[in-house]
């Protein structure tokens, strides 16, 4: 840009100088005219001319002969003025003012005397004496004109010689610009010349350099031009093709590197944008195929790709062998597969072997459990305490296998349902205050900052992260403290944080990264003796990540411990449903009740019954809501267990008919069981006045628990008054703890816990006849359902019922499946026709997993 501006100014002071030596050369030409135009000798010789003139007509008075000299004289000095009146040099002096007048009286004097001049020589010397006086007037006129004429040049000749001077100057002052115009741009054309050579020195060594790692380069680099012809080939090139560059350079690339066989299908794939002559798109620039040799011989292959657009587009190939990775990469997948397939061994063995301790130690327990019916001595409680005591802790550490092996199995979900955390944190304690007095150790809980309630999320598995931490921080503190704090984190109450803090021995700090790895204890007094497998920990991570938490702590040796969660919650304003955990010892109603059961399923009713009834209960059976209607009002009984889905009437029906009506039971506690119920369902159970909710299949400690508890009037129920709706009483709702298990080939068709725990305590002669009613009914119903179709009237009622057949047996995967369709029923919306037609093969499974395990117990 500087140059050309320099280039610019430099042509403009050339053209100034062209222009101004133009202008000189037009005032020398003026200053060369010839010499009769010399304005002074013109002047000059006007005068003598006109003198000459004079005398001429005076020698003629004394000798006419002489009257061709006179006329001679005057035709001269007539030429000189119309020379000076007309001619170009004499146009400044015909301006002058003081030259004009006399010049015209000379003028008019020529013009008279021209007749005389031209006419007969007798008139002229007559009249001769008159002009000779007349031109003594003229030669006034003449010298006046003379003068005044030669002032004029001067002036004239002074203004040109100022015009050449200041000419000159222009052209002195134009030739210093173009001087120093010329000088600027040989410093220009200097550095232009310099950057140049540096550019030129800069590419020579771009290209020494490039050409260097070119030819160094591990990889083989092609290029090619725009129709593939090969342009370059490295050292690399040649080393894994086989070819020279000599041989290489000017032959086709696709020709000389891929195998005939492949190369139409790549020029249609991979490689087509050579035969389209375009750039290659980003997901075109990288890809694997397969190439050959000089000798033919074939190896995978990935290259890099892009096109070099300019005059000459070109396309650069960058090549690598993966001939070592490919194989290695064969070997890491084999070695995986063979990994994941001991993986899926282990976690089976350990889910089939963790199953088939949980059935005996379940029959144990049972049994145990029975025997505290029976009257025992103060030795064989004791005993009979410690073995149920080692009981559970072994039935825990199964349970935390089958937990790892369900969360390795990708089988794990976080449930989000509503809860209280002010009540799970109470329970919490209530459940851990035996073990901290076992140590000496105080344990309570606190809101830090603004206090909360109710939430949605996984409460359970919340509980069982919360209990391990606490359990820990109890066996690692004597004589100490432990306390719970939790924390909004936000405003919006979407993330809580629960603190566990105690004052015991402490972690230190190298120990940290590694509590939470699986069984992973540390070496310590207290630890040796509290024991342990190391799994909470790991599992309690598991589940703050299934949960989309975190779990973290901190610590100092012989300062206590403060380990924390943070899980993100759904704030609600009010908790209607709080699911409670049963506790190691439920406690049981103080006297006997009457219990009325209003329940349609006869296996159901049968089983409540039998638990009621061993601990000395009296129960009366209603088979339908009707039935239970009638009953309740012409008896009152201490408690109503009503079924929700029944024929005739349902419970829900039914329990406002009981509240609203005057009968004997209108202000008598009601529980509700249901195999499941919607959040809407629940607060409808609430407006009806029923008192609590049960979830089936129903377990006895929890039934006698729920039973003690609305008798003893924790939870009252609220009669309506007269012609008013029935009042909104509280509903305690218990959900029925279910214990999830890993996908094995039998046992994700079972809930072997709950079958387990039916067969202690029923005896195996009831047993047999209740099966024999439960595989006609569930024959007979499963086979209709089947093949109902998804928008029948019955098709809920009926998926109801065989649900609730399910729960004793632990037939839990039917279980569910007809849980599913029920709750679609509700809802509104309708189950495929596959959904139902895939009942019959489950329901077979079902069947013939349970008969296996009867035969087996």
């Amino acid at each position: 840009m500087q140059t050309g501006g320099a280039a610019s100014a430099l042509l403009l002071c050339v053209g100034l100088v062209v222009w101004l030596g133009w202008l000189v050369l037009r005032e020398i030409d003026d200053f060369s005219v010839a010499n009769s135009d010399n304005l002074q000798w013109s002047l000059a010789q006007a005068d003598v001319e006109f003198l000459q003139f004079r005398l001429a007509m005076k020698d003629a008075q004394d000798n006419p002969a002489a009257m061709e000299d006179v006329r001679r004289r005057f035709d001269i000095f007539y030429s000189r003025m119309v020379t000076m009146s007309s001619g170009r040099v004499f146009h400044a002096l015909r301006e002058s003012v003081q030259s004009s007048a006399p010049r015209m009286r000379v003028l008019d004097f020529l013009e008279k005397t021209v007749p005389l001049i031209d006419g007969p020589d007798q008139e002229f010397l007559a009249e001769l004496p008159s002009l000779l006086q007349q031109s003594e007037q003229v030669t006034a006129d003449v010298r006046s004109f003379s003068l005044a004429a030669l002032a004029a040049f001067a002036e004239v000749s002074d203004s040109r010689r100022e015009g050449i001077t200041e000419l000159m100057i222009y052209i002195a002052a134009v030739l210093l610009a173009l001087f120093i115009g010329l000088t600027l741009l040989a410093y220009a054309m200097f550095r232009l010349f310099r950057l140049a050579q540096k550019r030129a020195d800069a590419l020579q060594f771009a290209s020494t350099r490039m050409k260097t790692i070119v030819q160094t380069s591990p990889n083989a680099i092609v290029v090619t031009d725009e129709v593939g012809v090969v342009r370059e080939f490295n050292t690399a090139a040649e080393a894994l093709f086989g070819f020279t560059r000599a041989e290489a350079v000017g032959r086709l690339a696709l020709e000389l590197m891929v195998p005939a066989e492949t190369l139409g299908r790549h020029q249609f794939g991979a490689l087509a944008f050579l035969d389209e002559h375009r750039r290659p798109r980003p997901e075109e620039q990288h890809f694997e195929i397969t190439l050959q040799t000089r000798d033919l011989h074939l190896f995978p292959a990935e290259i890099s790709a892009d096109r070099a657009e300019a005059d000459n587009p070109l396309y650069v190939f960058y090549i690598r062998d993966i001939s070592n990775w490919k194989e290695a990469e064969e070997q890491l997948t084999e070695a995986r597969d063979r990994a994941l397939a001991g993986e899926r061994t282990k976690s089976e063995f350990l889910a089939v072997m963790s199953h088939e301790m949980r059935t005996p130690l379940n029959g144990l327990l049972g049994a145990m459990q029975l025997m505290r019916d029976h009257s025992l001595t103060e030795r064989q409680g004791d005993l009979l305490d410690r073995m149920q005591s080692s009981g559970r802790l072994l039935l825990e550490l199964v349970n935390d296998v089958l937990d790892l092996a369900k969360f390795e199995a990708g089988k794990m979900k976080a449930e989000e349902a509503p809860f209280s955390i002010n009540r799970l944190l109470d329970g919490l304690v209530e459940t851990a205050q035996p073990l901290a007095q076992t140590y000496g150790n105080e344990l309570n809980w606190r809101w830090s900052g603004p206090e909360g309630d109710g939430a949605i999320g996984d409460a359970r598995r919340l509980r069982q992260v919360l209990l391990n931490l606490v359990g820990n921080a109890l066996k690692f503190t004597r004589d100490g403290s432990v306390e719970v704090e939790v924390e909004y984190l936000d405003a919006a109450r979407t993330e809580v944080e629960f603190r566990v803090i105690d004052n015991g021995i402490g972690i230190a700090e190298k120990d940290l990264a590694r509590i939470f790895q699986d069984f992973e204890t540390l070496d310590s007094s207290y630890a040796r003796e509290a024991g342990g497998t190391g799994l909470g920990l790991g599992i309690a991570r598991r589940f703050m990540r299934l949960m989309g938490g975190e779990i973290g702590a901190e610590s100092e040796p012989g300062e206590g411990s403060l380990f924390w969660i943070r899980v993100p919650l759904t704030p609600v304003e009010a908790v209607a449903a709080a699911p409670e955990e049963p506790r190691d010892h439920p406690d049981a109603p103080q006297r006997p009740l009457d219990v009325l059961l209003v329940e349609d399923n006869e296996i159901n009713r049968f089983i409540v019954r039998e638990m009621l009834e061993g601990e000395g209960h009296k129960v009366t059976i209603a088979e339908n809501g009707q039935a239970g209607v009638d009953a309740a009002a012409l008896h009152r009984y201490d408690v109503i267990l009503m079924d929700i889905s029944m024929p005739v009437m349902d419970g829900t029906t039914a329990s406002g008919h009981i509240r609203g009506g005057t009968g004997a039971c209108a202000a008598v506690p009601i529980i509700a069981l249901t195999a499941h119920a919607l959040p809407e369902e629940r607060e409808r159970f609430r407006k009806v006045g029923m008192t609590a909710c049960l979830t089936k299949p129903i377990e006895r400690p929890l039934l006698l628990r729920t039973l003690a508890e609305v008798t003893s009037g924790d939870v009252p129920a609220l009669p309506p008054e007269p012609g008013v709706a029935p009042a909104a009483a509280p509903l305690l709702t218990v959900v029925q703890p279910q214990q999830e298990v890993p996908a094995a080939p039998e046992t994700e068709l079972l809930d072997e816990e709950r079958l387990g725990a039916f067969l202690s305590e029923v005896p195996r002669p009831t047993v047999d006849k209740l099966l024999e009613r439960f595989y006609a009914e569930m024959d007979r119903n499963i086979a209709a359902l089947a093949e109902t179709a998804p928008d029948d009237p019955d098709l809920g009622p009926v998926a109801h019922q065989c649900a609730g057949s399910c729960g004793p047996f632990g037939v839990e995967a039917l279980r569910r499946a007809l849980g599913r369709i029920e709750t679609q029923v509700k809802r509104g919306d309708q189950p495929s026709r596959a959904e139902l037609a895939a009942l019959a093969d489950l329901w077979q499974q079902s069947r013939s997993a349970l008969e296996s395990r009867l035969e087996a117990a």
